[in-house]
This record gives C-alpha cells, sequence and structure tokens, in this order.
C-alpha cells in the first residue's frame, strides 16, 4: 500500500504481492478518471499502479504546468514535487529501480524530465503521443544511474497535436546522449489505441523479467 500528501492520488494492487509500480501521469486537462482500469487494460499482474491527478485545474481536469513562457518553470516546480514522492515512496519501501513512470502527452514530458534528471535508476520510462522540454546544458544533469534506465516512445503519424516530427527529434536527441531508447511509430491520432497495450505489455514484461533476473 502507499500513502502520500504530495498529489492527489489512485493506488491499485497489483494481483500478486509484488515490488514493482507504475506511476501514471495523464494529460492536459485529464485526470486519473480514464485510468481507473489501467491494471486491467495492461494485463501486468505483477504490476502496482500510482495513479497521480496534476496540481493545476484547468478547464474539466488539471494540468502539470501552465502555459509559455511560464512552461519551464512549472516543470522543474512539478520534477521537484515528483522527486519529493520518489524520495518518500524509497522510504515506503519502493526501491526506484522497480518503478516505472508512465506518461501521456504532458504526462510524457513530465516523465521525460524525470527520467533524464532523477540521480537514480528507474525501471523504465513509457512515454505515449508526447514531447520533451530539453533545459540548456541538459545533457550535463545526466547521471551515469539515469543512464541505465531504459526508454518507450510510442507516437502516431496522425497526431495534429504534436507532430511526430517534433517527437522523433527529441528522441534522438536522447538516444544521442546514450540513452536506451525504444521508438515505434504507428498509424493513429493523439491517442492511447487498444493496440498499443500488447506493445507496452511486452516492453514491460521484457524489464520485469531483466529486474528479477539480477535479484
Amino acid at each position: 500500500m502507499i500513502h502520500t500528501d504530495y498529489f492527489k492520488y489512485k493506488f491499485i494492487s497489483a494481483k500478486k504481492k509484488s515490488q514493482f509500480l507504475m506511476i501514471v501521469l495523464h494529460g492536459r486537462g485529464d485526470s486519473i478518471k480514464p485510468f481507473s482500469l489501467f491494471d486491467q487494460e495492461m494485463k501486468v499482474p505483477e504490476m502496482n499502479y500510482l495513479l497521480l491527478n496534476a496540481p493545476r485545474k484547468f478547464l474539466d481536469g488539471y494540468t502539470w504546468y501552465g502555459e509559455p513562457p511560464y512552461q519551464s518553470r512549472g516543470v522543474v516546480k512539478i520534477r521537484e514535487k515528483l522527486f519529493d514522492l520518489l524520495n518518500d515512496l524509497e522510504n515506503q519501501g519502493w526501491k526506484s529501480e522497480n518503478i516505472f513512470l508512465f506518461g501521456f502527452s504532458q504526462g510524457c514530458l513530465i516523465s521525460a524530465d524525470i527520467g533524464m534528471n532523477y540521480p537514480k535508476k528507474l525501471g523504465g520510462v513509457v512515454g505515449i503521443s508526447g514531447y520533451f522540454n530539453f533545459y540548456p546544458r541538459w545533457k550535463t544533469t545526466l547521471s551515469s544511474e539515469a543512464l541505465k534506465t531504459p526508454w518507450l516512445f510510442t507516437h502516431g503519424f496522425q497526431d495534429d497535436v504534436l507532430p511526430i516530427e517534433e517527437t522523433k527529434y527529441g528522441v534522438n536527441k536522447l538516444i544521442g546522449a546514450g540513452l536506451k531508447v525504444d521508438w515505434v511509430e504507428m498509424k493513429k491520432e493523439h491517442t492511447l489505441q487498444d493496440e498499443e497495450y500488447p506493445i507496452i505489455r511486452r516492453w514491460v514484461r521484457e524489464k520485469l523479467i531483466k529486474l528479477q533476473a539480477s535479484k
């Protein structure tokens, strides 16, 4: 079980006792509600899930940060808050190497920012239809442990909200910096499609097998 005062959240326990956890970050204007059955869609029984609501109200949902030119400042504030959450989870017995981040759209940017800046290895980062915020000298903050974190990104050719070319450019920057990134291009719009779950599931299970083998 998990308790945190940093975010409004929903915790979904694994179907069998497990030390693995996936933190799920929604997109702009959304909330944890559409992800309430995420465990059933993922079908990874050894995974626990922590669904987080972004702290700022936006339309009928929430947002992780404000509009430009305030975006960068907002991303740093959320980074600090998520770092505190990760440290708190570690104090509760959840090892960082067993924690995955999953983000859609704006939540993908936040997940990527944590993956690039957190000083410890994470279980993995999964980004769906997302993008990046690269700060000046961002490569200098990449620790040797963070470089060991595996990444998966999926994006759609038909995405008219976040063009695939921009996201692919960011992915190539990560690869060029030495990060372990898997990239999947799909025929889809700015959505999380049913046919993506088998791809994500297979990738996550591969990482879980490696983590279990290293114990």
